[in-house]
């Protein structure tokens, strides 16, 4: 019975091993969506929001016709893992 028990054992570590493995060489390349709040409104049609990491940055807003306000906030959406796509897609 325990040579049964151990083998199940090794094989899980065996597993988790590869589980682990594959974790770690994945890219994530999902869609992320946090909230923030519109901190500045700029010239080119812009806004300024905080990131989930505490940045700033200047992002555009997909919400047709919206017309935000400092102070607002916001979801903002980045799709696969794109930064630069970044964008303002809902009000909270």
């Amino acid at each position: 019975m325990n040579d049964i028990l151990n083998k199940d054992i090794e094989a899980v570590k065996i597993l988790v091993k590869e589980i682990a493995s594959l974790i770690k060489s994945h890219e994530h390349k999902y869609d992320k969506t946090f909230p923030s709040a519109v901190k500045d409104i700029n010239r080119d049609n812009t806004y300024t929001i905080v990131d989930d990491g505490g940045v700033k940055r200047k992002v555009k807003c997909s919400i047709p016709n919206a017309t935000l306000k400092v102070g607002q906030y916001v979801w903002v959406k980045v799709p696969c893992g794109r930064l630069e796509d970044m964008h303002i897609c809902g009000v909270k």
